[in-house]
């Protein structure tokens, strides 16, 4: 059974906000004053983003700051036309040039509606949960899912970031990424593995991404989780990069060794359709533009 953690609500703030604590300072490193005020800029944006507008000293009030702080901040906003100022109320709301920050991933959420129905396909051969995962630095995340009929199944947390180097589906991200991010990730994991229990040591890593991409996807009997097997393969955007791929998990006494090979097939078939069709919503000309020309 899945758990779904809703986000907290915000502070009760003027002008009616709804209830709820303020946001917990977080214990971080923070280098300068500069990075200080980038990090609550950000903070004020998604703000703005959840509330519609606010003002400075609902803003103030819920990222714990002062009200001079947030002014001069706002106001560099305002002077960058992220965020606008109503002249009666004097309220602040984002402007609609944020939208130029979403253009570079406007592609990117095609991939959900795109690989649906491939999904779905999946699950129905294999009665197994199947989710789309995206590359997010040296993390990647799960960005939708369907799950498995079964009572007892494997459910993936939406949301959750997970390191490249745990699990078939991470691993599959990292053996097809570009040499360069690849090698930069391994020179990574000495120091991550005096700190993080169950970092892999460069060599076993590099050896097990050379065989997934001599095989075209991983799989794992007993993967990241205790007693869950996967199966993972590569989506590929248009010139190639690989940003995304297909997972199908579950429990390792119904998903042996046996099954799991018999799906790669199907697996890898449903990652090359979704590549397409990804390659093709981004270049193709719309029917009606193309009739006007």
């Amino acid at each position: 059974m899945a758990v779904r953690i809703s986000s907290p609500k915000r502070a009760r703030v003027a002008a009616g906000r709804p209830a709820g604590p303020k946001r917990p300072r977080r214990a971080i490193e923070r280098p300068n004053a500069s990075a200080l005020a980038v990090e609550r800029a950000a903070e004020i944006m998604f703000l703005l983003a959840e509330w519609g507008d606010g003002s400075v000293t609902e803003l103030a009030e819920t990222i714990g700051s002062t009200g001079s702080a947030v002014h001069r901040i706002v106001t560099a906003l305002k002077r960058k036309e992220v965020v606008v100022q109503d002249g009666d109320s004097q309220r602040y709301s984002l402007s609609w040039s944020v939208l130029s920050l979403a253009r570079s991933l406007s592609a990117r959420a095609d991939i959900r509606t795109l690989g649906h129905p491939k999904m779905v396909r999946l699950r129905d051969l294999s009665q197994e949960t199947v989710t789309l995962n995206m590359r997010s630095g040296l993390n990647r995340v799960c960005i939708e899912q369907v799950e498995s009929p079964h009572e007892v199944r494997w459910v993936a947390e939406i949301g959750r970031i997970v390191p490249l180097h745990s699990g078939v589906t991470g691993k599959v991200l990292l053996a097809f990424a570009t040499p360069k991010e690849t090698d930069a990730y391994l020179r990574t994991l000495d120091a991550r593995r005096k700190e993080e229990p169950g970092v892999p040591d460069r060599a076993s890593l590099a050896t097990d991404l050379q065989e997934i991409r001599q095989r075209g996807y991983a799989l794992a009997v007993k993967d990241r989780i205790r007693g869950i097997s996967a199966i993972s393969a590569p989506i590929r955007e248009p010139g190639g990069m690989v940003s995304a791929a297909l997972t199908l998990a579950g429990p390792a006494e119904r998903c042996t060794q046996e099954k799991l090979k018999a799906w790669v097939p199907h697996l890898t078939k449903a990652a090359d359709e979704v590549s397409d069709l990804l390659g093709r919503s981004r270049w193709q000309v719309p029917e009606t533009e193309s009739e006007a020309r």
